[in-house]
């Protein structure tokens, strides 16, 4: 399992090349919770946000992300509205509160946990509040097919509870 916010900011290296191809600057999502790209930012260049899929990445380490060529960067295009990020745009993930059905506030997105291969996400951090955050730590909530994300919070079922890890 893997914290998603750990990527942001990684170097993104083109083997073919070996050359610096740009920062990820964002996860996307598609509605399922499986990783769709990642949003880069390439230094120096006003252009459209490029992306590379995440079938495209060759390799994820601790301090940097390999693709085999930079033909594998592409221009995003969001044309349905269905893409989710981590941390900008409309439907983010991070900094939306986590309701229940039933109205109970259980804390705020921090973060996303995602499988090793970063296929899935399988859970979400959550902060309950900084003074409970020092004394408990954060918890997690499993992400389960009835985890609704939308423009304003993330809505869980009735019942649903935090844990102290997945």
């Amino acid at each position: 399992m893997r914290k998603t916010r750990d990527l942001v900011g990684l170097p993104v290296v083109d083997l073919e090349q070996a050359q610096h191809v740009g920062e990820v600057r964002d996860i996307l999502f598609s509605p399922d919770g499986s990783m769709h790209s990642l949003l880069i930012e390439r230094a120096g260049l006003m252009s459209p946000s490029k992306i590379i899929r995440a079938e495209n990445l060759h390799a994820i380490g601790e301090d940097a992300i390999t693709i085999r060529t930079r033909d594998e960067i592409e221009d995003f295009r969001d044309e349905t509205g269905i893409i989710r990020s981590l941390l900008g745009g409309d439907v983010r993930y991070v900094g939306k509160d986590v309701l229940t059905e039933d109205g109970m506030l259980l804390g705020r997105v921090e973060d996303v946990y995602v499988d090793r291969e970063l296929h899935t996400i399988v859970g979400y951090e959550i902060s309950e509040g900084f003074l409970v955050d020092l004394r408990e730590g954060r918890k997690v909530l499993t992400a389960t097919p009835d985890i609704m994300l939308g423009a304003d919070a993330v809505l869980v079922p009735e019942g649903t509870e935090l844990t102290e890890d997945l």
